[in-house]
């Protein structure tokens, strides 16, 4: 039997905005699937997202939902699990919001390790903006915003957050789920 992702989805809100072939909407079925694996409530459930294409995250999954300020999902959440321990705070960052105007807060996140989950999409450019360049570009990489190619050093979004003191860091691919 196929599994039922409209129990889970606020399907006024779809088809996605997300391009065709775009990684994102992989990563919220997954997402999903992990929720329901875990037994979660959905009333239990809060999705905090920040800017760009994973920012659509808190529109188009059915539990409580918080589309933030650029840069500020993990301070956002930060709070939401603070003032509410026992509940599941699910933080959707794209590599710029969570690794550019918002690294400051995912490297403090990852130091406090107060529980939350943070997923962070990593596609190496700030999509949303047509492709300008974000700190997980790779060197020589072709953007908008570098047309001779990236010259800047790459985070390594799983070292920063192993460095940062993350307890579990882990790195998938929407190729495998």
């Amino acid at each position: 039997m196929a599994f039922n992702y409209d129990d889970y989805l606020r399907t006024d809100k779809t088809p996605t905005l997300w391009c065709w072939g775009c990684g994102d909407g992989v990563i919220l079925k997954a997402l999903i699937r992990a929720i329901h694996k875990l037994g979660w409530d959905m009333n239990d459930v809060c999705v905090v997202s920040g800017i760009g294409c994973s920012g659509r995250f808190s529109s188009y999954i059915n539990c409580n939902t918080v589309h933030t300020t650029h840069g500020r999902a993990i301070a956002y959440a930060t709070g939401i699990k603070l003032a509410n321990p026992d509940k599941h705070v699910i933080v959707v960052t794209g590599d710029g919001d969570g690794l550019a105007i918002g690294g400051n807060h995912t490297i403090h996140g990852c130091r406090r390790n107060i529980n939350l989950n943070h997923v962070l999409i990593n596609n190496f450019i700030y999509g949303l903006t047509n492709s300008q360049t974000s700190p997980t570009t790779p060197i020589g990489f072709w953007t908008v915003t570098a047309q001779q190619g990236n010259i800047d050093p790459n985070f390594d979004a799983c070292k920063l957050a192993t460095a940062a003191g993350a307890t579990f860091v882990a790195r998938s691919s929407v190729i495998e789920p």
